[in-house]
């Protein structure tokens, strides 16, 4: 009975752990649908110049306010695979909740090269595109298929370079195309892809947390970090499907590694 227990309460909490993911996934990737919508139904406006300008819609400010509010606390409260993704995911924390909390100048302004709004938009995606880039294959050890890991490696760092590229594109677009009327949608729709890129980041590191069992793994003590040659960690199973470290650095050797 003590093990059975054991078992179900291990399963609540690897369900909790992936809920979490999936919440930043259902409010990252329905935010700019929300906004429209809300803004369009209720503020009887159309598509602002940018997702930041729904601050100044009476109707959507709070859906804009509280959808950053939440990820941004999912974010910190998230416990990552290694000390260098708990630290950037904080820090893309604590950013989006400045995103929140210091809106975008309002519709009419003088355009500004640099705000802190637009600055503190830029760094949370850097963070993201940090983990995504450096840190999201430090499980990929786990799948024994290495042309599976491959792939998942490439996913994660198209992804991680989209979401260098939209925010900086979104910044310079939004300098360039700023009108006084601020209707310009240019600047909503790349802003928009950004954060679909963000969601679609989550959502596919959390199928191969679902296919590598890695957080039920963690919880059962039976994933150590192995340091590989290249300084790059990687999370290994333990006995009895332990990978041995000298395997590890083996397979990171290999030309289009999964390890780099």
């Amino acid at each position: 009975m003590t093990e059975e227990r054991t078992a179900s309460l291990r399963a609540h909490i690897t369900r909790s752990y992936l809920n979490l993911r999936l919440g930043v996934v259902l409010i990252g990737g329905g935010l700019p649908l929300a906004l429209w919508l809300i803004g369009w139904a209720a503020d009887g406006h159309g598509l602002l110049g940018s997702m930041s300008a729904y601050y100044y819609s009476p109707s959507a400010r709070d859906v804009f306010v509280g959808a950053l509010m939440a990820v941004g606390a999912i974010l910190y409260l998230y416990r990552g695979f290694s000390r260098a993704e708990d630290w950037a995911l904080n820090l893309a924390g604590f950013c989006v909740v400045g995103v929140a909390w210091i809106p975008t100048d309002p519709p009419g302004s003088p355009a500004r090269a640099l705000t802190w709004h637009g600055g503190l938009a830029v760094a949370f995606f850097l963070c993201i595109a940090f983990v995504c880039i450096t840190r999201a294959s430090d499980t990929l050890s786990l799948i024994r298929d290495t042309g599976e890991a491959r792939r998942f490696r490439r996913i994660y760092q198209g992804l991680g370079w989209a979401m260098v590229v939209a925010p900086i594109s979104a910044a310079v677009l939004g300098s360039v195309l700023r009108t006084t009327e601020g209707t310009n949608p240019t600047v909503f729709f790349v802003e928009a892809a950004g954060v679909w890129v963000f969601a679609t980041y989550w959502f596919v590191k959390s199928r191969e947390l679902v296919k590598t069992r890695a957080a039920e793994l963690a919880l059962e003590g039976k994933l150590r970090v192995a340091a590989a040659r290249s300084g790059v960690g990687a999370i290994v199973q333990v006995e009895p499907d332990e990978l041995s470290i000298s395997d590890w650095q083996t397979v990171v050797d290999q030309p289009g590694s999964v390890g780099h």
